[in-house]
């Protein structure tokens, strides 16, 4: 639980699409680019953040626990990015920990 919660609370936002679109005036490679990877990042944040916190209320009892939340449970356990991040994340051997940082300072 404490690893999960960690990991919670250190869950960057997801970016402001709307915002970010609307900032833009002219539409470059870079700037297409750089928009293909703020979506995918999305994605990878959001399914964090669901995956977290349905393995906190299954671990409180608020939710029956599934195979997935187990498999979660274990990755956190073994210091492994989960298989469901790894669907939707860029490709690294590094250990969940220090993965972690990693996504932090590519969405910074």
């Amino acid at each position: 639980m404490g690893i999960l919660l960690d990991l919670q609370a250190r869950t960057p936002p997801e970016f402001n699409m709307f915002d970010i679109s609307s900032r833009i005036k002219e539409k470059h490679p870079y700037v297409v680019v750089c928009l293909q990877e703020a979506e995918r990042m999305n994605t990878l944040l959001l399914e964090i953040r669901l995956s977290l916190e349905g393995l906190r209320l299954g671990l409180v009892g608020a939710l029956n626990v599934t195979d997935s939340m187990e498999a979660l449970g274990l990755a956190l356990t073994l210091n492994k990015v989960p298989a469901i991040w790894e669907k939707v994340a860029y490709f690294s051997k590094k250990p969940l920990l220090m993965w972690f940082n990693d996504m932090i300072d590519r969405n910074t």
